[in-house]
């Protein structure tokens, strides 16, 4: 029922922020989105607005998806003598967003569930504390919208142990009013449902809201939920799976930002 409930009114929503919302550095309209399959002949600057900023996790707010990869990889090795490949991660837990554990017994492997997870844990803790870093950029976002409270808060499709490590391990748990984890909702991405579920949560529309995601499905779910998507490109995407986002960097730090009020405007330089 509040799935059903929050598809609708989101559906009310309008897809685009009005006409008061964006602007050019001279005051003047742009374009509401960014077309990532067009090109321009010249830099063009865009400003928008947003009262909310939800962010995927992994490969969004830091590296964590190939650390992850190496506690998938190290854990079957240990347990069942099975190589999980890095073709075989992005093709089945990637792009298909199916679970290490669904991935091994459609290979004929009866692993158990608990088992796998409870091998797993510490080994990407034990990797996440040597390597795992915050995305380029994304203190700055945070203590900015922070300071002018600007909710925050994460979408992610993993579990809530992993999740609480990574981010108490970079200490920014702190900047997120909410956190949607795997256990939070029935209905995973590309479903819409995690990214309404949150905006529910923090008390502002889709609309209103930016989302910030790396993968296809994460992005399909924020779009679909009514939101602008920022993409982030990394080693472990490619810019025809960030096809759809409004918008496409390689780390905050292409973004320049400043609050007014509760509401924080984000500009990016669009160049040819």
């Amino acid at each position: 029922m509040l799935h059903r409930r929050l598809c609708r009114d989101a559906a009310r929503e309008e897809k685009v922020l009005d006409e008061s919302h964006l602007h050019n550095l001279n005051g003047t309209r742009t374009h509401s989105a960014v077309n990532n399959n067009c090109s321009y002949n010249s830099a063009v600057n865009r400003i928008y607005a947003f009262k909310a900023l939800l962010f995927d996790a992994d490969g969004t707010l830091y590296n964590s998806t190939p650390l992850h990869f190496e506690a998938y990889r190290r854990t079957s090795r240990e347990l069942y003598g099975f190589d999980f490949t890095p073709e075989l991660f992005k093709l089945e837990c990637i792009e298909k967003y199916k679970q290490p554990t669904q991935v091994l017994r459609e290979h004929g492997i009866p692993c158990v569930t608990e088992d796998f997870r409870a091998r797993k844990a510490p080994l990407y803790a034990s990797l996440a504390t040597e390597k795992l870093k915050a995305t380029e950029g994304l203190i700055n976002l945070l203590e900015e919208a922070a300071e002018h409270k600007v909710p925050c808060a994460v979408v992610t499709g993993a579990q809530r142990h992993s999740a609480d490590v990574s981010l108490d391990l970079l200490g920014i748990r702190k900047y997120f009013a909410v956190i949607i984890t795997q256990e939070d909702t029935a209905f995973r991405k590309p479903d819409p449902h995690p990214y309404l579920l949150a905006s529910e949560h923090i008390g502002v529309s889709p609309a209103k809201c930016c989302a910030f995601e790396d993968t296809t499905i994460g992005i399909t779910s924020a779009k679909s939920a009514g939101m602008f998507c920022i993409g982030i490109h990394h080693e472990g995407n490619t810019p025809m799976e960030l096809a759809e986002t409004d918008l496409m960097i390689q780390d905050f730090n292409d973004l320049k930002f400043e609050c007014n009020g509760r509401s924080i405007k984000i500009s990016a330089t669009i160049t040819s």
